[in-house]
Parts: structure tokens; C-alpha cells; sequence
């Protein structure tokens, strides 16, 4: 998912957990999918710069496919340096399916002042197939690869964008009752760790790297969470608290200029999670905007807040697997 919403991913998360475990709402039981539109509202208040950021989105989940829309604006409060722009946008889409052994998927990403209007520099794009090579009851593995359209810095001869590179797909996965883990790799690597999944007190790691800038290009977030109810309990996984650490990051193409745009900062963060709807809120420091890639500034220490709210229709049917 994208690196400027990233509070948003928790509501995916858990749209994603309402699937796997086949929580539902009362509904048709031979409708075989779900249909879960979601919203998210967050503010990040620094001493020189204020975020507002608004998503809605819709995940669409069935037998073997997962289907994600997400589109988020994001409004700058405090005029930015070089005539940037106070208002930019985000669009996420992405087709995740699996039959047998096969994986597929594509994903189409958007963020800019002018989402794809704003030419090349302001568009991502990946299709990719891959092989479930490895298929053990606590180990899978899955290699494949594809192609990857965006402006990545490459150049021809002429001094044109070189539009399309292949790149790799890489997913592995370990469950055991101590460790989960999840790696992901495609134009970077994700990491997803959990220790102790099966305990009602438990610990997560997600980190991922997209370029190998500096330390702020570690988008990390690390948190302890603790289940209200035990996994025996009919509302199960239904409502936790966290607490951690994170890096934010917000980063956006400039329409036609071929510049960016980059607002990071570290946050120390509570969330109260009740699936349906979950509320976020902590102290961001040490934060930074940063122009073209070299010229930064500091936006001081503050405060961010977020509500996501997610609503599910629909079930699936038994043995369904994503």
C-alpha cells in the first residue's frame, strides 16, 4: 500500500482480517464474497506544517481474488517553498489473485498534485505472475515476475525516461506459534513480522524500503498489542489496544516537473482497534519536509490524530482462501 496514508493500512489490515477469518455480518451465505467500503480522516499538526488527509476506499474480496480502490486527498495548512502546490492526491488500486498454485497480480498507484494527468513522474504501475514453488502447511514460497511501468530514473541514449523495467515477485511466508512472518518483494522488500500471534499480548514489526537515500527511507512501524478477548472468546480478535513507533512518510510527484514532495516524521502512537471502527492518535517529532529530493527543511515536533471506519457486507463460503 502507499507511504502517504500509512495509518490507512491498519483499517486495510483489517479489512483484510475479516476475510481471512471469515468474520461477517449476517448476510446470503452462498454469496461466496464480500464488499467493504471503508474512510479514513487523519491530521498531523507539526509546529510549521498541518496535514489533513481524507481516504475512502472499497475492498472487494472473493474466492481467490482480492480487489482494493483507495483514493485519499491531502491538503498542506502552511504555504510550501517553490510555488509547490497545497492540495495533492493519491490513487491505489489493486488486483490480487490466486487459483491452485498461480498468483497474480497488478497494482496501479497515483500520487501527485495531477494523478495521472500529470505524465509519467506521476504514475507507478506492476504486473506481475508468479509460481507457488514451495507449499508446506507452515512454509510457502512463491517466485515469479513481470514488468513495472513508472519513471524510475532511467534514461535512454536521447535522454528520454526509460518507461518499463522487469521486476521480480518474491513471497514467502512461516507460521508457527511463536513467529509469523510475511516477506514481500517486488520494486523493494516488505517485512512483516509477528511474535507470539497466538497470545492475547503480542508484537508486531512491518518495515519496508523503496530507495536507499538515508535512514528516512526505512518506513518501519513497531508496536505491542494486546487482544481484549482471548481466541476462544466468541468475538475473538474483534478489539485491541496498540502502542509503538513509527516512520511516516507522505511523498508526492509534482505535475509536469519532474520534482517531489516529502513530509516525514517519527510518531509515538495509541490506537484503540475495534475493527469496525478504530481510533489513532500520538506525539510525531524529529519531522521533515523535504523538496526535489535535497533541499530539506525541519517542520518541528506536533501531534497527529486519525479515525477508520470499515462496514462489510456480504460472506463468503466455506474453504474460501485468499
Amino acid at each position: 500500500m502507499n507511504r502517504t496514508a500509512p495509518c490507512f493500512l491498519a483499517t486495510l489490515l483489517t479489512a483484510l482480517f475479516l476475510f481471512r477469518a471469515g468474520t461477517v455480518l449476517p448476510a446470503d451465505p452462498g454469496s461466496g464474497g464480500q464488499i467493504i467500503p471503508l474512510a479514513q480522516y487523519q491530521q498531523l499538526s507539526l509546529e510549521s506544517q498541518t496535514v489533513h488527509s481524507s481516504t475512502a476506499g472499497v475492498v472487494m474480496v472473493g474466492e481467490g481474488l482480492l480487489l482494493v480502490g483507495v483514493y485519499s486527498r491531502h491538503v498542506f495548512g502552511q504555504n510550501l517553498l517553490f510555488n509547490y502546490p497545497d492540495t495533492y492526491h493519491s490513487i491505489e488500486l489493486v488486483a490480487d489473485g490466486e487459483r491452485a498454485r498461480h498468483r497474480y497480480l497488478t497494482v496501479f498507484k497515483s500520487e501527485s498534485d495531477r494523478p495521472v494527468a500529470g505524465g509519467l513522474s506521476t504514475v507507478q504501475a506492476a504486473g506481475v505472475y508468479g509460481y507457488e514453488v514451495v507449499q508446506q502447511p507452515r512454509f510457502s514460497l512463491v517466485l515469479g515476475g513481470g514488468l513495472a511501468l513508472g519513471d524510475f530514473g532511467i534514461e535512454t541514449a536521447s535522454g528520454d525516461s526509460w518507461p518499463v523495467i522487469p521486476v521480480p515477485l518474491i513471497r514467502a511466508r512461516w507460521e508457527s506459534r511463536l513467529l509469523n512472518a510475511e516477506l514481500d518483494f517486488i520494486t523493494g522488500p516488505n517485512l512483516n513480522i509477528t511474535l507470539a500471534p497466538q497470545s492475547r499480548l503480542h508484537a508486531t514489526v512491518d518495515t519496508r524500503i523503496d530507495q536507499l537515500r538515508d535512514e528516512r527511507d526505512l518506513i518501519f512501524e513497531g508496536a505491542l498489542v494486546y487482544r481484549l478477548f482471548s481466541q476462544d472468546h466468541p468475538l475473538g480478535d474483534l478489539a485491541s489496544v496498540v502502542v509503538g513507533l513509527r516512520n511516516d512518510a507522505y511523498e508526492f510527484s509534482r505535475q509536469g516537473q519532474g520534482e517531489s514532495l516529502e513530509l516525514h516524521s517519527y510518531t509515538l502512537f495509541g490506537t484503540i482497534d475495534l475493527t469496525l471502527l478504530t481510533l489513532s492518535a500520538g506525539y510525531a517529532f524529529d519531522s521533515r519536509i523535504r523538496y526535489r529530493e535535497s533541499i530539506a527543511e525541519s517542520a518541528g515536533n506536533g501531534w497527529f490524530f486519525s479515525v477508520s471506519a470499515l462496514f462489510p457486507f456480504g460472506t463468503r463460503r466455506e474453504g474460501a482462501q485468499q
